[in-house]
């Protein structure tokens, strides 16, 4: 019970956390474009996109791994064996990642030349930095995951966004004020970024002072294989993430090359495609900070108990990680999908048209947000058991399947741009089954989850009608901003009544909130 409401409340403070990085991107994105502009961000966008794929290669599966391996070791009653895996593993990393960040940083003018952007080059080598830090960070990180300790993960990743917005708008400003034009501005903002990511790493370090590094001032004998078996862990793990990013490049490869053969032309494919991410994909991903808290809390508490052969134990874990990520996911989605126009007219009232591409594609998008959850904490179930390598194949089937049907659909006249969504619903699902057919695989059990699917899916739909009806009432008598949070309180009230009328709450899941105890007995659950 005590690694149920560890994993619990581990996943609470990365919610929290995970709400206030995305509250605080907007609070730096939103200014930064209005100071440097359109071209200022492609420059902006451009560093990021070569960070974010240098992640992926140096960084990505470091946590993964570790988790895993320090709570195997520690379920092993061998800490110090995990302390020094840490250490041999973060040195090995950043050493690797420092030849990475060399390459960038030296040849950052003629990476931007060859891509089309001349005058990113600075952004590049403002950027270059932070590739070292992101692995040094997500070492440390693995430690604490692996522990079960989430605060510190948290509050690093709070620290990293508060860094980046204090120092990126502030050097984007003074590059301006200084005479360096757009570019420098630009490159300032990449700055903070870095800079943002050094905070991060500062306190992580000082973190794990007593309980890591210092490992490192005692002369206990290494353990053989350690690094054969972080990469073996490891590699699977990026794979999987290098899959997800190429797709994703693929996405907009397909959109430039079968959206003309139906009439569109470039500058209407441009604006389209600007719709789909900024507008759509922005509040797509808002729900995913639970089910992305979920899975990575589950698989420290699920990797201990699978290696105490602690099967019932294992059992549970998984059914509950999984009932909770449908009772917040399902929901979500099915506002998404009701509230498109309201919500996009809220945020984005200064574009009309963007609005009009992006409704349909986030009403589609909605109907994706539990496959995408589930199939998260499946993939983390599995990464825990050891088998990440089962999730590489799954990860790469779907994007498979998203690529054919995007390269199908998107030149049908009648479907299009709506291929995009539809894709990413059937690339989901089929990782979800996958996943789920190799848990039965592997644990020889499944989770039941037809029963509380079909029951919040009720709820979430007659919450979301009610809402809807809710909605359009108050709006004739208030502002939009005001109907659509009174709606949102109605909606909280009456999803929580309907899962009590039909059954949707289970008395083990409600135990591992804060309070949970008083709540069950309060809720007459058993």
């Amino acid at each position: 019970m005590q690694d149920r409401k560890g994993y619990m409340h581990g996943a609470i403070l990365l919610l929290i956390s995970g709400c206030v990085v995305k509250l605080l991107g907007a609070l730096f994105k939103i200014p930064l474009t209005n100071l440097i502009g359109d071209s200022g961000m492609g420059m902006f966008s451009f560093a990021m996109q070569f960070f974010s794929i240098l992640f992926v290669v140096c960084a990505a599966g470091i946590p993964v791994a570790e988790s895993y391996l320090v709570s195997e070791s520690l379920a092993l009653g061998k800490a110090q064996q995990a302390r020094r895996m840490v250490c041999t593993t973060t040195i090995v990393f950043t050493l690797i990642s420092i030849l990475f960040a060399a390459g960038l940083a030296l040849g950052a003018d003629e990476l931007a030349s060859l891509f089309g952007e001349p005058e990113a080059g600075d952004c590049l080598v403002a950027i270059a930095p932070a590739v070292v830090l992101v692995t040094i960070e997500a070492g440390l990180r693995g430690w604490y995951q692996g522990t079960g300790n989430m605060e510190p993960t948290s509050t690093s990743q709070v620290l990293e966004a508060v860094g980046k917005l204090l120092f990126g708008l502030l050097l984007a400003r003074r590059a301006l004020y200084c005479g360096f034009g757009i570019p420098g501005a630009a490159a300032g903002a990449v700055l903070g970024v870095t800079a943002g990511e050094l905070i991060a790493v500062l306190y992580l370090i000082w973190s794990v002072r007593h309980s890591v590094w210092s490992t490192l001032l005692h002369r206990e004998k290494r353990v053989p294989g350690t690094v054969s078996r972080f990469l073996s862990l490891m590699i699977p793990v990026t794979l999987g993430a290098a899959v997800m990013t190429v797709s994703g490049f693929l996405d907009m490869a397909l959109l430039y090359r079968r959206l003309p053969l139906i009439g569109f032309g470039a500058d209407e494919i441009t604006a389209q495609y600007g719709a789909y991410t900024g507008m759509a994909l922005t509040l797509y991903h808002l729900p995913q900070a639970f089910s992305g808290a979920i899975a990575v809390s589950i698989l420290p508490a699920i990797a201990s108990a699978w290696t105490k052969k602690q099967e019932d134990t294992c059992h549970r874990l998984v059914s509950s990680s999984m009932r909770l990520t449908i009772l917040v996911c399902i929901p979500c989605g099915a506002v998404l999908s009701v509230f498109s126009r309201p919500l996009l007219e809220l945020l984005f009232s200064s574009q009309p048209q963007g609005i009009a591409v992006a409704e349909p594609l986030l009403a589609c998008l909605g109907f994706t947000e539990a496959f995408v959850g589930l199939a998260s904490v499946t993939t983390s179930v599995l990464q825990s058991i050891g088998r990440p390598d089962i999730t590489v194949c799954t990860t790469a089937i779907g994007c498979t399947a998203k690529f054919v049907v995007s390269y199908y659909w998107m030149a049908q006249p009648e479907i299009g741009m709506m291929a995009a969504p539809l894709s990413t619903l059937v690339c989901f699902g089929v990782i979800l089954v996958l996943n789920l057919f190799a848990i039965y695989t592997k644990m020889k059990w499944v989770p039941a989850l037809l029963s509380p699917v079909l029951r919040i899916s009720l709820a979430a739909c007659m919450m979301s009608a009610t809402g809807m009806h809710v909605y359009r009432m108050l709006l004739t008598c208030n502002s939009l901003l005001i109907a659509l949070f009174l709606s949102a309180v109605w909606m909280c009230f009456i999803y929580f009544i309907l899962l009590l009328v039909l059954r949707a709450l289970h008395y083990e899941d409600v135990i591992m909130l804060p309070g949970g105890k008083q709540l069950a007995l309060l809720l007459k659950l058993s």
